[in-house]
């Protein structure tokens, strides 16, 4: 069975290590890992064959040109061991060197199960792709390499779709539409639906099915949902509900714990799917220098896990690294990164800010939804 959370992050340009305690003690899609004599059943570690994810692309909608990696790796262009978190965009001087998730609980049998990425240069403990939801977790090599890329929309793109498939129901599509619509060629491609036949979940990325059938079908105007209509009261959110796209230009991809050895932790796999995110908006003001994060984590393992925590580890780079401090602002829940002076030199490794350097600070906008047992762990 199931348990969901979502936590939404944000990286500003105005990270050590941040985490929210997750206990968990039943609760939708909870099971008990005891047989009927009460004794621990011992979890399975069985691991795909998967190959390290290789997919990588910039991100660069607004003032920020950030490199992503499918394999869970924030920022960092592994190739050339530099930074590649770039703001302002096209200055060539970067404020972050690197990024990835973490997450970590304690089995019914007192096991630390563990993902946490650094650099990528010591192993692998994301790969990508949907876990079975049979209560294995389990993936093949094939739906690792299947799934090793990200699915690249826009809302514009969303917004337009949707316009000309209203224009059809009020036959007005002739008058706003004179030279025709066609429908962009990656709604085709785009995930929404795994492979049950591999026990796969049915429904994966978010759509707007937009005939009512359960099916994404763009030729009958259902396109990747973003929810620019507001159809989604904030206020009455539960923690099933499914999570539309963001932004303004999306990356959209899905990776697991459970596609090989924890070669970079040495932890057991938990058998989380990651349904993730990353977007930027276009806009005139400071939200022009950020670039969100969004996590959808799917424990598809039968263990609930307790003291379990979530958290972003960060190597903040702000140009040069060499004079650098951090810090945290409690009351607003940021960590940030600044230069020691009014001055950060370029390096022979690194491009500096020069004078008046900016800090950078990430912050969770959302961490994960608490348990409806109105106890407060």
């Amino acid at each position: 069975m199931k348990r969901i959370l979502s936590i939404f992050a944000v990286v500003l340009i105005a990270q050590p290590l941040f985490a929210y305690k997750y206990v968990g003690n039943g609760g939708p899609g909870a099971t008990d890992n005891s047989n009927n004599n009460g004794s621990v059943v011992q979890p399975q570690l069985r691991s795909a064959a998967c190959a390290p994810a290789t997919a990588l692309r910039n991100i660069e909608w607004n003032n920020v040109r950030a490199l992503i990696e499918t394999g869970g790796s924030l920022w960092q262009d592994r190739a050339t061991s530099s930074a590649s978190y770039e703001v302002p965009k096209g200055g060539g001087v970067s404020s972050l060197y690197a990024g990835a998730l973490w997450m970590g609980g304690i089995s019914p049998d007192q096991q630390l199960k563990l993902a946490a990425l650094t650099f990528r240069n010591r192993g692998n403990d994301y790969w990508t792709g949907p876990l079975t939801i049979d209560g294995s977790a389990e993936i093949d090599a094939s739906t690792c390499q299947q799934y090793d890329n990200f699915f690249v929309s826009t809302r514009s793109d969303a917004q337009l779709h949707r316009s000309y498939f209203d224009a059809l129901q009020t036959g007005t599509a002739d008058e706003e539409f004179p030279d025709g619509y066609a429908i962009p060629s990656y709604f085709f491609d785009y995930p929404a639906h795994g492979n049950t036949a591999l026990n796969q979940d049915f429904y994966l990325a978010p759509f707007k099915d937009y005939d009512g059938n359960g099916f994404y079908d763009p030729s009958q105007g259902d396109y990747p949902w973003y929810d620019f209509i507001s159809e989604i009261d904030c206020g009455r959110r539960l923690r099933e509900d499914i999570v539309p796209l963001y932004g303004d230009r999306n990356f959209y991809w899905i990776f697991n714990d459970k596609g090989n050895v924890h070669s970079e932790s040495q932890g057991e796999p938990i058998g989380m799917e990651i349904r993730s995110q990353t977007f930027q908006f276009s806009t005139n003001d400071e939200v022009n220098n950020m670039t969100f994060h969004n996590y959808v984590l799917i424990n598809q393992g039968t263990q609930t896990l307790g003291d379990t925590y979530f958290g972003v580890w960060v190597d903040a780079d702000v140009g040069t690294a060499t004079d650098d401090y951090v810090g945290c602002d409690v009351q607003r829940g940021l960590g940030y990164a600044y230069n020691g002076d009014a001055y950060d030199e370029t390096s022979s490794s690194s491009a500096g800010y020069l004078e008046n350097p900016p800090a950078v600070g990430i912050d969770f906008f959302e961490g994960p939804y608490q348990d409806s047992d109105e106890i407060d762990n």
